[in-house]
């Protein structure tokens, strides 16, 4: 009876990650650019020699669920506004990240609705400092008007004519679906990815989050019932385990 007990157990375990992720990315649909993420079920025997007793080979076990990132873009909507920048399909913007082992982290978004911020540097929605092609931030003179091109040179107009800033870093992030990505969106592998000559944004244009708040609270209602049906698979062992005892003993 312990073998359906922790085959219900683990599958309760996984039911509780799956709610976990669904509901970061309800959070997030309202957020540009945002992709969200699925979760990757398994089952598997464990292997007999864990135990000495080769009594773990015969317990199924719901395997720790693997997170995914679709590459499915979202949905791109004109906005009018010249600092807004959507990416094409496989292209991520380069941002500063947190400071990990004493230094600070090159990570990727494809959060567009850009801005000079207080310290007079351009910066995403999330206040992540954008990286130029050499990995710098791009410094604005106070007061100018910024204009990004399609091939993301930063610009702003000038006495004789354009004064170019920089150039955003764009990557190819292909390679960035089998990551594990932070739970605002934002990937930071351990190198940093170079820069894609090739990639192109649109200007005027914001690109949504890759799924619904409708979607998110479907799934999310789903996994719920899942989680409801282990708890309650547990319980239907215990008392079929109390039965078994009572009929095995002396009164039974």
């Amino acid at each position: 009876m312990d073998r359906l007990i922790y085959t219900a157990l683990t599958g309760l375990s996984a039911r509780a990650r799956e709610s976990v992720v669904t509901a970061n990315n309800l959070a997030n649909a309202q957020v540009p650019g945002f992709r969200r993420d699925v979760v990757a079920q398994e089952g598997r025997y464990l292997a007999a020699r864990a135990a000495a007793d080769g009594a773990w080979g015969a317990r199924a076990q719901v395997g720790a669920p693997s997170l995914a990132t679709p590459q499915q873009p979202g949905k791109v909507t004109a906005t009018g506004r010249e600092l807004d920048i959507a990416l094409s399909g496989r292209h991520w913007l380069a941002v500063q990240g947190p400071v990990i082992g004493g230094s600070v982290r090159e990570g990727y978004s494809r959060r567009g609705d850009l801005a000079v911020n207080g310290a007079g540097v351009l910066a995403n929605g999330d206040g992540r400092v954008v990286l130029n092609s050499n990995g710098a931030p791009i410094s604005v003179p106070p007061g100018s008007a910024v204009s990004i091109g399609r091939d993301g040179t930063v610009s702003v107009a000038g006495p004789e004519g354009p004064q170019i800033l920089g150039k955003l870093k764009l990557v190819d992030g292909s390679s960035l679906a089998s990551r594990d990505k932070a739970g605002d969106g934002l990937f930071l592998p351990e190198e940093p990815l170079p820069a894609d000559p090739a990639a192109l944004v649109e200007t005027g244009a914001l690109e949504s989050a890759n799924l619904t708040a409708a979607e998110a609270l479907v799934q999310l209602v789903e996994e719920q019932r899942g989680f409801e049906v282990n708890a309650r698979l547990i319980k239907l062992a215990q008392d079929m385990d109390e039965q078994g005892a009572r009929l095995m003993g002396p009164n039974g």
